[in-house]
């Protein structure tokens, strides 16, 4: 749904919405992990306090698209001041190894809460690991998953969003990854 929306934008539209945030990117596939608002706290301002992101869609003929957007952290979450509207803010948070977890709200309201993975590669580098209902077995998913109308994995609680994220970050491929390159934006 939302998810597709903008893994379509990645690799369509990314020259029509320079403000493309990557570290949203991985997020937006079918079968995509759900919440109806955000179910993580405390988060913190652990990729800096202005932040310029280049976002590089899955690679398409050789080639990435790129985009560019800007967020400002807010005291409790990064909030877009440069890129495309139905990205409201988003949230990192610390998960395993490598590995934090992004949790974004999207669309005009921001009702929904959508998640990833982000997996550091170098300093300011990461690979955005879509989080998606299909990485974990049948039994996993008939447990932690909610289907829903307008929802295929809905969770509620972050237990269930900690399963879901070892099956993805148990995935090794890279296919239908995208790139964030993460910077300190320069001051207003």
């Amino acid at each position: 749904m939302l998810l597709n929306s903008l893994a379509k934008v990645l690799r369509t539209k990314a020259r029509r919405w320079p403000g493309v945030a990557a570290l949203l990117a991985g997020v937006m596939l079918t079968g995509c992990v759900t919440s109806q608002g955000p179910i993580l706290g405390d988060a913190r301002a652990i990729l800096g306090e202005r932040i310029m992101v280049h976002a590089f869609a899955p690679a398409k003929g050789g080639s990435r698209e790129h985009g560019v957007g800007v967020f400002e952290w807010s005291g409790s979450r990064y909030l877009r001041r440069s890129g495309p509207a139905n990205f409201t803010d988003f949230t990192v948070h610390p998960y395993e190894g490598r590995d934090l977890i992004i949790q974004s709200r999207v669309g005009r309201t921001g009702s929904l809460t959508q998640y990833g993975l982000a997996r550091r590669i170098a300093d300011g580098v990461y690979l955005i690991i879509p989080m998606n209902e299909q990485d974990a077995d049948e039994g996993t998913r008939n447990r932690f998953c909610t289907k829903t109308e307008d929802a295929s994995c809905r969770v509620t609680t972050p237990e269930q969003l900690f399963v879901l994220a070892r099956a993805a970050a148990a995935k090794d491929e890279e296919d239908g990854s995208g790139i964030a390159v993460v910077l300190a934006a320069p001051k207003r």
